[in-house]
């Protein structure tokens, strides 16, 4: 994971020079994961962090409720600058779409998510033909997939992190797992070790457990027939919303729901009964779903799994990750910014040295 490595670069530099002093997790954190989903997206990162910095313009809330043209009417305002988001976001994307488009298609570079886009042509109603994708509707997709995709990584390394440092045990458990799976010796912990280390994917289940960074999953009744949900007869198009806290912690499906316990997801512990996609049928039973469920369920899980545990693997590795005294203690209260949960008060730890030489530091 090259982009990854980079970014994780540049992450080491600021966490070196933060040594021995709290550092913001939560600011720090974003930054790489934002670069890394920027790669994705767009191919090779052609600008600078300072632009990574402006990504809160893909953070918009659409104002659904209401048809548009009332939506006009009672959220002026708001109206008024959604619209000026929706103009920084083209000014931002559309210049990297063109790139993407005069990049030579025989390039050696793997192809990005935009790559995929560009000749895809979608079906259109009450009609024969297929339409290509407009730039429009471009734009709105790299803005879901870096918006959606950079904030909600960034805030479950954030909880992960500080439940790490709330129980230092846990912590030096993943640090001798990935010294005992490939060497204290060996460079970052890349891809190709990170689905062996049982416990670091436990840890990283838990924390999506106790913390989801998704506060709220909505879903309509689709099917031709009304729904009998306990009891209820639930009519076709009703809206069923799962807080998924309130799931994750359920004392009936749950033992010590509110207790940080990696040890659950272990096979020893039942764990290997457990997934986060179950199939009908399917032995694996599923308790969570911090990335939703079914036909619709998250997208994008497989690459956030994998960018969650390459940072914790790596920043656990090289640090040692200490609470800080006075106002900076670790509050685990969980604040809801639109739909993502973070933390109300952001992690902020001392940072000691583990293994990482100042020689690597540019």
């Amino acid at each position: 994971m090259p982009t990854a490595l980079s970014a994780y670069m540049d992450l080491c530099r600021r966490l070196f020079y933060a040594y021995g002093l709290p550092l913001a997790v939560g600011i720090a954190a974003f930054m790489p994961t934002g670069a890394v989903d920027i790669d994705l997206a767009v191919g090779k990162r052609s600008f600078s962090g300072s632009d990574v910095e402006s990504l809160p313009v893909v953070r918009v809330f659409v104002f659904s409720v209401f048809p548009v043209t009332v939506t006009r009417l009672i959220y002026r305002k708001q109206w008024n600058e959604l619209v000026s988001v929706r103009q920084k976001q083209e000014d931002m994307y559309l210049p990297l779409i063109d790139a993407c488009r005069r990049r030579c298609r025989c390039s050696d570079e793997p192809p990005c998510y935009v790559d995929t886009l560009l000749d895809l042509e979608v079906p259109v109603k009450d009609d024969d033909q297929n339409k290509r994708i407009s730039d429009a509707e471009l734009v709105g997709l790299c803005s879901e997939f870096l918006g959606a995709g950079s904030e909600t990584v960034a805030a479950a390394i954030q909880w992960i992190m500080a439940n790490l440092v709330k129980r230092p045990d846990i912590q030096e458990a993943v640090c001798r797992e990935i010294d005992d799976s490939m060497g204290a010796e060996a460079d970052e912990v890349g891809e190709e070790v990170l689905e062996k280390l049982e416990y670091l994917n436990a840890v990283v289940m838990e924390a999506l457990r106790l913390h989801p960074t998704t506060a709220l999953v909505f879903r309509q009744v689709m099917k031709e027939d009304d729904v009998v949900l306990d009891g209820r007869r639930i009519g076709v198009g009703t809206t069923v919303i799962f807080p998924l806290e309130t799931l994750a912690r359920d004392k009936t499906v749950w033992a010590d729901p509110d207790v940080f316990k990696p040890e659950r997801f272990l096979a020893s512990g039942g764990g290997e009964t457990m997934n986060l996609v179950a199939a009908a049928g399917s032995a694996r039973k599923m308790k969570m779903m911090p990335f939703g469920a079914g036909r619709r369920i998250c997208p994008g899980m497989g690459v956030a799994m994998l960018h969650i545990g390459y940072f914790v693997a790596n920043l656990v590795r090289e640090f040692v990750w200490k609470e800080a005294e006075g106002e900076h203690t670790i509050d685990l209260q969980p604040h809801t910014i639109v739909l993502v949960t973070v933390m109300k008060r952001p992690l902020r730890a001392h940072l000691l040295q583990r293994r990482w030489d100042a020689k690597n530091i540019s």
